[in-house]
């Protein structure tokens, strides 16, 4: 064998046992990784991604073992504090050795803390709940199910976020317009950051009309004017408003004037009437700010 066919076959050699530290990594199978790095390290010690291979199966055999110790009682908020911290700081940073398969790697450890986060919500420490780790893990469907669970979620904030994302992600705008809308009815100063979450071009649209149209009323307002500006979607947000939970329900202007809009995009279809004269004063009593953009925006439509 020729020098040059020496170094190929090295080469080689050293790239089969690095991916197949990466599987066995991405297998969460602690005891085939640390075979797979003693071969590793036996055949080529100056591989430049052992060291962060060492880490990561140290990070593995951490948190399973956290797990083993756990049982069926669950993790201690304490001992998830921890290990979402080194999953953040560290664990991310290098993960990026596993390459494309560094994703998955990731979300099989943040699917499993979440269902190891058997505790109630904190709202002093949202990020150690079930629904914030589903978040991170991707997985929406359980992400809803832990988020509809916490007492009073159609009002805490960092929760109506998790559902927002979550449901836009599974679903698409149409779907989770009422989550969207609760944040901002309960959270305005969080919808530009949502908005910037979702990265919904459409939506980012309509959020800079919005801003243009009424400049003084802040994003509480923004699902009524919505409904102005999309009237063909409000028999559908009249039915999700009709269902929503009763502790949603408090008395937010904003919120009111989307369950009147509803009806009064129906009823301008049939020309004035003494029913949407009525309907229109409660609108302006809501907010005469807004009421004056309403009526602007029928103005134009008019012309």
């Amino acid at each position: 064998m020729s020098p040059q066919q020496l170094d190929i076959f090295l080469d080689s050699r050293e790239t089969t046992l690095a991916n197949d530290v990466i599987t066995t990594l991405c297998a969460h199978d602690c005891d085939s990784t640390a075979q797979s790095i003693s071969r590793l390290r036996a055949e080529a010690p100056a591989q430049r991604d052992l060291a962060a291979f060492e880490s990561l199966h140290a990070f593995l055999t951490l948190f399973l073992q956290s797990l083993r110790e756990a049982g069926s009682s669950g993790l201690p908020p304490e001992v998830i504090a921890t290990l979402r911290e080194l999953l953040e700081t560290r664990v991310t940073l290098l993960a990026t050795v596993l390459g494309h398969a560094a994703g998955g790697f990731l979300r099989r450890f943040w699917l499993l803390l979440a269902r190891a986060a058997d505790h109630p919500f904190d709202p002093d420490r949202p990020e150690l709940h079930a629904a914030a780790l589903f978040l991170r893990a991707q997985a929406y469907d359980e992400l809803d199910a832990a988020a509809n669970s916490i007492v009073g979620h159609s009002t805490q904030r960092a929760v109506l976020r998790w559902r927002a994302i979550g449901r836009y992600r599974l679903v698409g705008l149409k779907g989770a317009r009422l989550p969207i809308f609760l944040l901002a009815w309960h959270a305005a100063d969080a919808f530009p950051d949502l908005l910037k979450t979702l990265g919904d071009s459409l939506l980012d649209q309509d959020w800079q009309a919005f801003e243009a149209d009424v400049e003084e009323l802040d994003a509480s307002w923004f699902p009524a004017w919505y409904l102005v500006a999309h009237p063909e979607s409000a028999s559908d947000v009249a039915a999700q408003l009709a269902q929503d939970n009763a502790a949603a329900r408090v008395e937010i202007p904003a919120r009111q004037a989307c369950l009147l809009l509803p009806r009064i995009l129906d009823l301008e279809k049939h020309g004035h009437s003494r029913v949407l004269v009525d309907l229109r004063a409660r609108l302006r009593n809501t907010d005469a700010r807004f009421f004056a953009a309403y009526m602007r925006s029928r103005s134009v439509r008019h012309r």
